[in-house]
């Protein structure tokens, strides 16, 4: 077992990795129910109906399709319908579609820094922080994705590296102060945390944010991961830091516990290869 994982680690580590960074979206469901029907001419599953409530599962479930299949074109089919739905002045929902429209580019940016090219992930990148920064949408979560996008933007425009350092330090410090506990805020430090930026430092704890969530009782609502998305993805940069340390037994371990919460999750299931870990071999 350990010789296979020796043969296939390096491999499946770098993908499995950075797909656990980068798939960064920090999401929050609304309350209450609005549905719109999709324009039935978009080349879609026109029998799914559009629901606020139901967006973020819709999010994620295109989005493992689009990792599975080495394709981001239904993501980008899908936003261009969010974009164009149409809703009421007073609905307040519909007044957080900046909001939306960057978590959802947030994971396109993962998809084309993987299978497409730079100048499309910096645009999106670019597109995600100005929707950002004019919306008045849950301080928590816009902050947390907002630093999560000064820290991804560092990679493709160095010369600005201490401005946008600093632009992703206030704003992580903005949505600690409105919400420490909030998942979103600590996977915003963990991942910022496991990909410092060269030549600076910033005060934070990876283990111990990391730590508080497995610990924590997050309730789930099957792949919709409900209102807990995120989850998977901190098990992933866990698993992958027991895979660093060589602490294969517990890293195998921490896989089936994750596996078992969320089998249709695309980053797990790597893990789970690797591992040869059946979703029918651990408990739902």
């Amino acid at each position: 077992m350990v010789r296979w994982i020796d043969d296939v680690q390096s491999t499946i580590m770098i993908n499995t990795f950075r797909l656990s960074l980068f798939l960064s979206c920090i999401l929050l469901l609304f309350t209450g129910c609005q549905s719109y029907q999709l324009d039935p001419t978009d080349e879609t599953d026109t029998a799914w109906v559009f629901d606020w409530d139901e967006l973020e599962a819709r999010i994620i479930e295109l989005t493992n399709q689009a990792v599975r299949d080495e394709s981001p074109s239904e993501l980008y089919r899908f936003k261009s319908q969010l974009v164009k739905i149409h809703t009421g002045e007073d609905d307040e929902r519909a007044l957080s579609r900046e909001y939306w429209t960057a978590v959802l580019n947030t994971n396109l940016i993962f998809l084309e820094q993987e299978i497409g090219a730079d100048d499309q992930v910096h645009r999106l990148i670019d597109e995600s922080i100005e929707l950002l920064e004019q919306t008045d949408y849950a301080i928590a979560e816009t902050n947390s994705l907002l630093a999560l996008l000064y820290r991804a933007k560092i990679d493709y425009d160095k010369t600005r590296t201490f401005e946008l350092f600093s632009k992703m330090q206030d704003a992580l410090d903005r949505a600690i102060e409105a919400d420490p506990t909030n998942l979103r805020v600590l996977f915003a430090q963990i991942f910022i945390g496991v990909s410092p930026v060269t030549g600076f430092s910033i005060d934070i704890d990876v283990q111990a944010n990391i730590n508080t969530v497995l610990s924590s009782n997050y309730e789930t609502k099957g792949d919709a991961m409900t209102p807990t998305w995120g989850l998977p993805e901190i098990y992933g940069i866990a698993i992958g830091r027991l895979m660093e340390a060589e602490k294969i037994t517990e890293a195998s371990e921490l896989t089936a516990m994750a596996i078992a919460k969320f089998p249709s999750d695309a980053t797990l299931g790597y893990f789970a290869l690797l591992f040869q870990i059946e979703q029918n071999d651990v408990e739902p």
